[in-house]
């Protein structure tokens, strides 16, 4: 982009009020004659964002960011100044001086700006939007589930072709080279890169997705039914839904899907309510439910948290009630339990979808469901109940073990709330299962100090490149600002019985339902295991396999990266020894949880023989009668049996 003179920028700045442009971000409330909000500039939980409508200036009193609009606009959409010029200068309606090279050159030169991929996003849009219009089969699918022509034509919905090729043929004539497609992740090539590329989204239903300014950013697709089946016929097997791959302007873990549309009704509501599904959404919104978002089919991040924050103060997490539902319920909590936002959970009876409940009962229907949903750590203590006996001992210690595991990942903090929340929970778990709340805070304190990475673990050290299967490290994230990966964790540091038990899953991710119920990823002694299991267990809550490219796309610290890259056994079992071969996944499972339950027999008679050394008995003959109880029948118990 070419310099443009300090005039044309007094001109952009002075027509670009501040107050509009950050309200287009921000809730903002009046304080004096000045506006206050949120800081997104760092984990706000009181509005410390001040506006200055005289100066026309923003300044954070927390984090220290400030400056004028263009400052706001470059750390908010993280681009540099140029880009940020552009941006402000089309929204003042000010025309700038087009660049003295050619789009192909400036993509050549330096791969396409932001302003180049959000230009053929709208073009891609645009040209989805026509096709489903003269698409019957298209169409007609997405009436007989039960949206109207006017919620497709507001949410822009659009098909992409069966044909190979034809959406190239159409950027060729456009002026897009392949490359700048490919960038946009609207193409794709085979794995080995031979080869043409082909449409990421053939066959497909196409919902698009925006930023929160409204502008196309990527896109979901769900195949037709009627692909599916012609696919399946020729024994190949596809993704019911599809999202665009990470890309310059596309990050799934920060999008909230409709949040451009969403973000008037949820300050005159002052909720949000968080579902899953793009066609959960629409259905909200086309019943008059307007302050509804979705996550785009993946688990809810820290990314998330603050993109709820500047929506609304209170957030409505919508879980369907089936068992991957429940799954994606429990990990929502741990993120959400650490932080100062008011959040309530709703779960839905079992094989109730929240689409087809708002077109079949409606808006205030739902409302009357919102009314009853509990907050985070009621919905702990009703999860516990209906999986633990809470009225027999190894049910209570179950139960106990379960819930503080969930309360061990909530990160440590000195915010006053905070601690008022755990000492609530702590009592109250202490309540409904009859025991010490002193013992319940030593072992929670337990749980953290196991979670912290021990001395001597997970130390990075060489590893041969080449011990990288070629499909994890096409997963590492591609817009990683570093070009020289770190080095990866040393493989015989990690604690062995843990280790074996992610590689069996790594290798053989059907065997993921076997464990969920028997083992924690808190439970696991070294952190880069532990985010590799939780990434699995994310996953298959979502309803997916864990397959290695999904995993690896879960896991930020391209160390664990390639740890579990490391994990990964050659795709072809011929050359293998005969007890390593997939055939065996599932024997070698069933030794790996008899062990780590005769690792955890041994650590419960540890954690019991403290307690009854803490326990008056004196004072509390029923705590240390049930105590003692527990560790004679543990004592009896077989080192193989649970």
């Amino acid at each position: 982009m070419p310099r443009h003179s300090d005039a044309t920028k007094a001109a952009i700045k002075n027509a670009v009020d501040i107050v509009a442009l950050v309200s287009e971000y921000l809730p903002l409330r009046r304080a004096g004659s000045k506006f206050k909000a949120l800081c997104p500039f760092h984990d706000d939980h009181n509005p410390s964002l001040e506006i200055n409508p005289a100066r026309q200036s923003f300044k954070c009193w927390s984090c220290s960011a400030g400056g004028d609009v263009f400052d706001f606009v470059k750390n908010y959409e993280h681009i540099d100044f140029p880009e940020a010029m552009r941006m402000l200068a089309e929204w003042a309606g000010i025309v700038l001086d087009s660049p003295p090279v050619s789009a192909f050159a400036s993509i050549a030169l330096a791969g396409p700006s932001k302003s180049d991929l959000l230009a053929v996003q709208a073009w891609a849009e645009e040209l989805f939007a026509r096709l489903l219009a003269k698409s019957e089969a298209a169409r007609a699918y997405a009436l007989g589930r039960g949206l109207t022509a006017a919620s497709i034509e507001q949410f822009r919905l659009g098909y992409s072709p069966i044909e190979r090729g034809w959406l190239v043929n159409e950027g060729r004539s456009r002026g897009y080279s392949t490359q700048l497609l490919e960038q946009a992740g609207l193409v794709s090539r085979p794995e080995d890169s031979s080869g043409t590329v082909r449409e990421r989204f053939r066959g497909r239903l196409i919902f698009p997705i925006h930023d929160e300014r409204g502008r196309a950013i990527g896109f979901g697709g769900r195949i037709l039914p009627e692909v599916e089946r012609a696919m399946a016929s020729q024994g190949k097997n596809v993704a019911k839904y599809l999202n665009s791959p990470e890309t310059a302007l596309f990050q799934k873990r920060k999008v909230l899907y409709a949040a451009d549309r969403a973000r008037a009704a949820c300050r005159e509501a002052g909720w949000v309510a968080v579902v899953e599904g793009y066609t959960d959404v629409i259905a909200a919104h086309q019943v008059g439910l307007c302050n509804v978002v979705g996550t785009l089919g993946t688990a809810l991040g820290e990314d998330h948290v603050q993109g709820l924050r500047r929506l609304a103060g209170l957030v409505v997490l919508v879980f369907d009630g089936d068992d991957a539902g429940q799954t994606a319920a429990d990990r929502a909590l741990e993120l959400f339990l650490g932080h100062e936002l008011d959040v309530r959970i709703l779960s839905l009876p079992a094989n109730l979808d929240p689409c087809d409940f708002l077109l079949n009962e409606g808006a205030d229907a739902f409302r009357e469901l919102v009314a009853g949903a509990v907050d985070p750590l009621a919905f702990v203590l009703e999860r516990a109940a209906t999986r633990f006996d809470f009225g027999a001992i190894e049910g209570s210690r179950r139960a106990a073990e379960w819930v503080l595991g969930i309360l061990s990942r909530i990160p440590s903090t000195q915010r006053i709330g905070m601690d008022l929340k755990l000492a609530k929970s702590l009592d109250n778990l202490a309540l409904r299962l009859n025991q010490p709340v002193d013992y319940l805070r030593r072992r929670l304190r337990e749980l953290r100090q196991a979670a912290r990475p021990r001395p001597g673990r997970g130390n990075p050290g060489p590893v041969a490149a080449a011990n990288l299967s070629r499909t994890a490290a096409q997963a590492v994230d591609p817009v990683a600002e570093s070009s020289t990966p770190p080095a990866p964790f040393r493989l015989r540091d990690l604690d062995p019985l843990d280790r074996e038990l992610i590689q069996i899953v790594l290798n053989e991710p059907g065997l993921i339902s076997e464990l969920v119920s028997r083992v924690t990823a808190a439970s696991l002694r070294d952190a880069p295991l532990r985010a590799i299991l939780q990434a699995c267990y994310d996953l298959h809550g979502e309803g997916q396999p864990p397959c290695t490219e999904e995993v690896m796309l879960r896991l930020d610290d391209p160390q664990v990266r390639a740890l579990a890259a490391g994990l990964l056994l050659p795709m072809d079992p011929a050359p293998l020894p005969e007890d390593v071969r997939p055939a065996s996944w599932q024997d070698r499972l069933k030794g790996v949880l008899g062990t780590l339950a005769g690792r955890e027999r041994q650590n419960r008679l540890g954690d019991l023989r403290r307690a009854l050394a803490e326990t008056d008995e004196a004072t509390d003959p029923g705590a240390h009668r049930a105590l003692e109880l527990e560790y004679r029948r543990l004592m009896l118990q077989r080192p193989d049996t649970k």
